[in-house]
């Protein structure tokens, strides 16, 4: 090969080379610069190099002769210079958006649907940014409404993301500008914050018809004082209070009110589970709404067991048993004396130090599987503080006792009325002691 054939060669490459480099391969937007004042997000460049190696594009504003090199994923390519004016025109309100979110895990996907298969998965607090957004509001459910984003993370995956959870903003000169505000009216902690909220249990005995006056009462609540900052809670063998400075809310339902050591988990606008300490010991309760006015449930409770006290009275207030002596009913209070208690005793019902005083009540309930073969359950309590339970059912003239020892009541409740050994007794009302007019009126 000669000599000059070779320079020849040599000058055609050296040529061809800067030719190459010269010559614009397409044209892009940039989505997201690296520096904003080196060259500005939104910008339209010519794109003259692609390396395949580096992954990136070498690029320039129209007519200048400055070179940038890109990332691949930062620059939306075009063949054509008039398709990149025109993307670049659509992303021009979103030159200087950004979004965020503050939940973990929330999906980027490939589509703008529910459907669309997940392409990434944000952390939170994650940055990214906004390329564009849907043209209408989507409802996804009752409770979610808002816009598809689309977007691009800072690892050059792009897809769509739905608002809900994202917080949008923009970036101008006094700071972030957040541009899809939500109405931060939060209902479901108004209705908590706002109510008066029971031990579940509540509902239970309200839905059974099993009301223990004991462990029912109007003071036995969560109470929450929104001036003071104060979380109550009183039930009968507890009692904290405790001052939060704010309340965070974690995922949809959960709120941690801060300085103290109640979370709760609001599971509806009726059912919430509390978590919080106790003596240093960790304790979760389930706490409900209730549509029914507790001091009006225990009035109505308070009404029903008079009535039983007054059906004892009525049929005469006295009952006498051959084995177990007699039983007078002194007033509407219940207060009582029961003769010839020697039996009681024997049969280890009561403790020999009782006096035959005390008081009648009507404080246990039978179990559902026999609440309808008795009357009720009778409790006679003496005044040395014995006291003796009975399952009790009127006859014509009198009443049958049944004793119930106390490992057959559970939670004020008569479980069963099958005994090993009963003890049984039957009482006839005595209608002598009656008021004339009340035996006139009989006969």
């Amino acid at each position: 090969m000669s000599k000059t054939f070779k320079l020849l060669t040599a000058a055609l490459f050296i040529i061809t080379l800067f030719t190459s480099c010269e010559r614009k391969i397409g044209s892009g937007v940039v989505l997201w610069s690296t520096d904003e004042e080196l060259i500005k997000s939104g910008t339209i460049v010519n794109v003259y190099e692609e390396s395949r190696i580096r992954h990136t594009y070498t690029v320039a504003e129209p007519g200048s002769k400055e070179r940038v090199e890109l990332d691949t994923w930062r620059i939306h390519f075009f063949n054509k210079m008039k398709d990149a004016e025109a993307y670049g025109e659509n992303y021009a309100p979103y030159f200087t958006s950004f979004a965020y979110t503050e939940r973990q895990g929330l999906p980027i996907r490939e589509e703008a649907t529910t459907d669309s298969d997940r392409v990434y998965k944000l952390r939170e607090g994650q940055e990214i940014k906004v390329i564009n957004r849907g043209d209408e509001p989507v409802q996804l459910t009752e409770r979610l409404s808002g816009y598809w984003y689309n977007v691009l993370t800072h690892d050059g995956v792009t897809g769509y993301v739905f608002d809900y959870y994202l917080t949008v903003f923009s970036l101008n000169e006094t700071g972030r500008v957040i541009e899809n505000a939500k109405d931060t009216t939060d209902t479901l902690l108004d209705t908590f914050l706002d109510s008066t909220w029971r031990p579940s249990y509540y509902n239970d005995m309200i839905t059974k018809g099993i009301i223990d006056l004991s462990s029912f009462k109007d003071s036995y609540a969560l109470r929450i004082d929104r001036e003071k900052k104060e979380i109550t809670l009183r039930l009968n063998n507890k009692n904290v209070s405790e001052t939060y400075t704010e309340i965070t809310k974690f995922g949809s339902k959960r709120y941690d009110f801060e300085g103290t050591s109640f979370r709760v988990t609001l599971v509806s606008d009726r059912v919430a589970s509390v978590l919080y300490k106790f003596e240093g010991k960790d304790v979760n309760e389930a706490f409900v709404r209730l549509e029914e006015n507790v001091n009006e449930i225990v009035s109505i409770e308070l009404e029903r067991r008079d009535n039983l006290l007054k059906e004892f009275i009525d049929r005469g207030g006295v009952f006498k048993s051959e084995n177990f002596g007699s039983v007078n009913i002194i007033d509407g209070t219940g207060r009582f004396i029961w003769n010839d208690i020697e039996r009681l005793v024997t049969r280890k019902i009561i403790t020999p130090e009782s006096e035959p005083l005390g008081r009648i009540s009507f404080n246990h309930f039978p179990d559902s599987i026999i609440k309808n073969v008795y009357s009720g359950v009778i409790t006679f309590s003496f005044t040395n503080g014995s006291e003796a339970n009975f399952l009790y059912s009127f006859t014509e003239s009198g009443v049958s006792f049944i004793y119930v020892h106390d490992r057959y009541i559970k939670n004020k409740i008569v479980t069963t009325d099958q005994f090993f050994d009963p003890i049984q007794s039957y009482f006839e009302f005595d209608k002598t002691d009656m008021k004339p007019e009340e035996t006139e009126e009989e006969s």
